[in-house]
């Protein structure tokens, strides 16, 4: 929901005057200007204060510019009860109370001020949450700043108006909703932002674009209209470039942006015809709602399906219910390691098939792990802790295992059933792998925020030697790996 600033004159005249702008007012503005979430507005009294400014030149151009604010539409008086409260000595102090009551009466979200007499001032009428320094509004905002979604490198998200919507890659979706190049050309003039990922000769391969709705969206063209709630829609989601996995890259995006905004749910409109993408979401927890009429570029009537992810349902990615599954500790050498878990590397030597999107198994949410140990009790539904060994010597990701297998009648039948989904390529599945090896399919839940070392295990009693195979933990002991990452505790609900 968008939250309205009120700025104190005297900082309308940090902003507006012609002296170079202070470093903290700079900073301030970037975000209030950059953010979608706040609108500067500007009290009516403070027009009439800057209309005592003594120089008029001074004053016309302060006042041409202020003007461009939107103002606080009729807001209400404040009381001479309220005027006593705050206190006045003169005509100025009263306007100041009038810019107070206004916060009072909820007009604005937030007031800033550098005034040190009005910051009292709230602090005596219950307003110091409210009434920030400059200072104050930084910390404030910069927390509430959204972060960037981590992406591979191969995906930019960047301004529509960088996509040219003549390009080719749009034509199935130009037949499939009437009016879909004003809509795009809609979006490019709003200056929206897409994931997209582009070939050599700059085409468009694979687009993924994201709303946030807040409570006061209307579904009246849902067969069954969704009732009040944040969400996040997925306006287009379109993969041209097949084979890459990169339908599972732009679910965990969604995902992650769904998690940082904080939404209750999110949902995607998709026709009946496009099964393999139906299929797909419905493996990370969505589910059909209801259906909706959609008119197509030659007038036609075709039924769309909404799909719904409840994103405070923990029954499905990227939470995780910790009841009675066996926790291993799986050990993985370096290049496997980065491979597989890309977001878990630090820093690492950008190859050119980075830029291409080539490794499918970095892309991947659902990965393959082949062991040769003689522990072959994992199941499916058992929680994978995976250890970086050698260098980093710690745990850095997390995956719940989906399937296992370790009879095959050949090495080919493992190569086919892991192929882009493994850190081997071909040769080094024939090299490792055996007919009896354990083949673990799994969905990569989540890298951790702060590594945990080998030493930490050791001191804590959750291992008691070198991790040198799939190693079983106590749920105790995993237990106390959460408690350590604080910031990944939302991801877990715990069965005790």
């Amino acid at each position: 929901m968008l939250e309205r600033i009120l700025l104190d004159t005297n900082m309308l005249i940090y902003l507006e005057d012609d002296h170079v702008l202070d470093a903290n007012v700079a900073k301030l503005t970037r975000i209030l200007y950059d953010s979608s979430d706040y609108k500067i507005v500007i009290h009516p009294k403070s027009i009439v204060e800057a209309n005592k400014i003594k120089d008029e030149r001074r004053k016309s151009i302060f006042l041409s510019k202020i003007l461009v604010y939107k103002q606080i539409e009729n807001p209400p008086n404040a009381s001479k009860e309220f005027q006593e409260l705050a206190g006045y000595k003169n005509e100025n102090d009263k306007i100041d109370n009038e810019l107070l009551f206004a916060v009072k009466q909820n007009c604005v979200s937030y007031f800033i001020t550098n005034d040190t007499e009005l910051q009292k001032k709230s602090e005596k009428i219950g307003l110091k949450d409210k009434v920030l320094s400059i200072e104050d509004a930084i910390e404030k905002f910069k927390i509430q700043e959204k972060s960037n979604i981590v992406t591979p490198i191969f995906i930019n998200k960047e301004y529509i108006y960088q996509t040219q919507i003549e390009n080719s890659f749009f034509d199935s979706l130009r037949e499939d909703y009437k009016g879909f190049d004003e809509w795009f050309k809609k979006k490019q003039k709003n200056n929206e932002k897409a994931f997209v990922t582009k070939d050599k000769k700059n085409e468009v391969t694979s687009f993924l674009m994201l709303k946030v709705e807040d409570e006061k969206e209307k579904y009246e063209e849902f067969e069954k209209p969704f009732k009040p709630a944040k969400r996040l829609k997925v306006s287009t989601f379109k993969v041209g470039d097949t084979g890459k996995r990169i339908g599972e890259t732009f679910i965990k995006i969604i995902i992650e942006t769904a998690r940082k905004e904080k939404v209750d749910e999110i949902y995607i409109t998709i026709f009946p015809k496009h099964n393999f993408l139906i299929d797909l979401f419905k493996q990370y927890g969505f589910e059909y709602y209801t259906y909706k009429n959609t008119e197509n570029a030659e007038g036609q009537i075709n039924k769309e399906y909404i799909l719904v992810k409840n994103m405070k349902d923990k029954s499905y990615y990227p939470f995780i219910k910790l009841d009675n599954q066996n926790i291993f500790i799986i050990p993985i050498q370096p290049p496997y390691h980065k491979l597989l878990f890309p977001e878990a590397v630090k820093e690492f030597q950008i190859k050119i098939s980075d830029y291409e999107g080539m490794d499918a198994a970095s892309n991947a949410i659902k990965k393959a792990y082949i062991s040769n140990s003689v522990i072959k009790k994992i199941k499916s539904g058992d929680i994978l802790l995976f250890y970086a060994s050698q260098d980093r010597k710690a745990i850095t990701a997390l995956g719940v295992v989906d399937n296992t297998f370790n009879t095959f009648d050949s090495i080919e039948d493992i190569t086919n059933l892991v192929r882009k989904r493994t850190a081997y390529d071909d040769n080094e599945l024939r090299d490792s792998a055996d007919t009896d090896s354990l083949v673990i399919m799994f969905k990569h839940y989540m890298c951790f925020s702060e590594d945990i070392d080998f030493q930490y295990l050791i001191t804590n009693g959750i291992v008691n030697g070198y991790i040198q195979c799939p190693t079983e933990i106590t749920k105790e002991g995993f237990i106390n790996i959460i408690n350590k990452n604080n910031g990944d505790k939302e991801f877990f609900e715990i069965k005790m």
